[in-house]
């Protein structure tokens, strides 16, 4: 970066340690947050701040503080690391649950007064990820921008990647779920067939 981006990764690291302090002080003081409260912290407490921010390093040559500033980025931020709490909390209901720990679909059913059931909770979970999706593609891929089209390219990657984790379970406490996925990758040969001037690749079953 030819430049000192310490205060800029601190800021970064301060930011995200702050939230999970905060999560952690509800938990002990067993304070019942709003679904707002808890999203704001939750999508901080997701750590895509520093994830992204030292991963944006080594993609962007040049990587201005005006960048990492702008709205643009922040946005970029917080819709990844929404999209990300939320597909967590989807697939870690049930463990989390058991464990007293809070859950944003737990908080749905908790302040509905009894109005809405567990699946009617997953339901409105499943759709506001694929509403933040879609925000976050269309950051992404607009035009007039502040932050370098590599380094948006490189969140929508991460979102992607994410989906993958917490396609079936939690991918991070399931291992032989992402094995699978591995060994898919860069074991099983790649099966070409040719149509025309067009190909499909598809996996070798």
């Amino acid at each position: 970066q030819k430049c000192d981006i310490t205060k800029h990764l601190v800021e970064t690291w301060l930011h995200y340690l702050r939230s999970v302090a905060t999560e952690a002080e509800w938990q002990r003081n067993q304070y019942v947050p709003t679904v707002e409260e808890y999203m704001t912290e939750g999508a901080t407490s997701y750590a895509m701040g520093p994830i992204m921010l030292t991963s944006l390093y080594f993609v962007q040559q040049s990587l201005k503080e005006y960048i990492i500033k702008s709205p643009e980025y922040n946005e970029l931020v917080r819709l990844k690391g929404t999209c990300g709490r939320l597909l967590n909390d989807t697939r870690s209901f049930e463990r989390e649950s058991s464990d007293g720990k809070l859950n944003i679909i737990s908080l749905l059913v908790l302040h509905s007064g009894g109005s809405m059931s567990i699946e009617a909770a997953q339901e409105v979970i499943q759709e506001s990820i694929a509403t933040c999706r879609k925000d976050l593609l269309r950051v992404v891929v607009r035009e007039d921008r502040v932050v370098p089209r590599p380094c948006k390219e490189m969140f929508w990657r991460f979102c992607r990647t994410s989906h993958l984790f917490y396609s079936q379970t939690d991918g991070f406490s399931s291992p032989k779920e992402m094995l699978h996925t591995m060994n898919a990758i860069f074991r099983e040969p790649l099966k070409l067939q040719t149509s025309g001037s067009s190909f499909v690749v598809q996996p070798d079953k």
